[in-house]
């Protein structure tokens, strides 16, 4: 990954494909999610809480995959889900940092980034694109929507509705995998101090939270699929 601010200068004539960007998540098998879209993406994603390895603080994520590095939903060429999370469908470009705080930023080396995609960063005309605005208003919903993720996440430690979540899966070819790190929405404890909570947005995100954990045995399915697809290629034709 290279990042560099994106700029008119020096690339006002690059051409993107998006959905090559989303090439990048094929190793991603935890996104990070702001609390406007955990209601959205809880609908088929399991939404746990994990800890930032440099801070120890809390962050909501969506589980793609069952193992470290492993996406579920990518088949290769394509994301395979109706609701792509916000900090997936901006690749290729992040909010910068230390230097480049606050500047929209490119990453140089994305393979979205080819000569003949079908969407520019600039019209003809020097406009921005539409699909540049678009970029623009999601990380600007990724930045805006910091505090009120941070507020959800000290209110669920506050009231200790966490439960801690430890993933140990067997597959139809006998083979096992174990997930540990992770923090479910304790749906008894959420259910018991509701009223306490005093705000009922954030009550609807847990419930969602809470109940997507089913979306568990989701990704076991798609990994035994996956693993049968790999086991049938190596099978020497007859």
């Amino acid at each position: 990954m290279n990042l560099v601010q994106l700029t008119r200068k020096d690339h006002a004539g690059l051409r993107l494909d998006p959905a090559r960007a989303l090439s990048a998540a094929a190793s991603v098998h935890l996104v990070p999610l702001v609390a406007g879209e955990i209601r959205k993406v809880a609908s088929q994603f399991p939404v746990f809480l994990a800890k930032d390895a440099e801070t120890g603080q809390f962050y909501p994520a969506a589980l793609l995959g069952l193992e470290p590095q492993e996406n579920l939903f990518w088949d290769g060429t394509t994301f395979d889900a109706d609701h792509v999370p916000l900090n997936l469908l901006r690749l290729p470009f992040f909010v910068g940092s230390g230097d480049l705080e606050g500047a929209v930023c490119i990453d140089e080396t994305s393979a979205a980034i080819v000569p003949d995609g079908p969407v520019g960063i600039v019209e003809a005309d020097g406009s921005d694109s539409a699909y540049l605005q678009s970029v623009q208003a999601i990380l600007g919903q990724l930045v805006a929507e910091q505090a009120a993720t941070a507020a959800l996440v000290d209110r669920v430690t506050e009231h200790r509705l966490l439960t801690e979540v430890k993933l140990d899966v067997a597959f139809h070819d006998g083979g096992a995998a174990t997930l540990s790190g992770l923090y479910g929405i304790d749906e008894r404890a959420l259910g018991r101090k509701a009223t306490a909570l005093g705000d009922w947005d954030q009550v609807m995100i847990l419930a969602a939270m809470a109940l997507s954990l089913d979306h568990v045995a989701g990704l076991v399915r798609r990994k035994n699929v996956r693993r049968a697809a790999e086991a049938a290629w190596f099978v020497p034709a007859a």
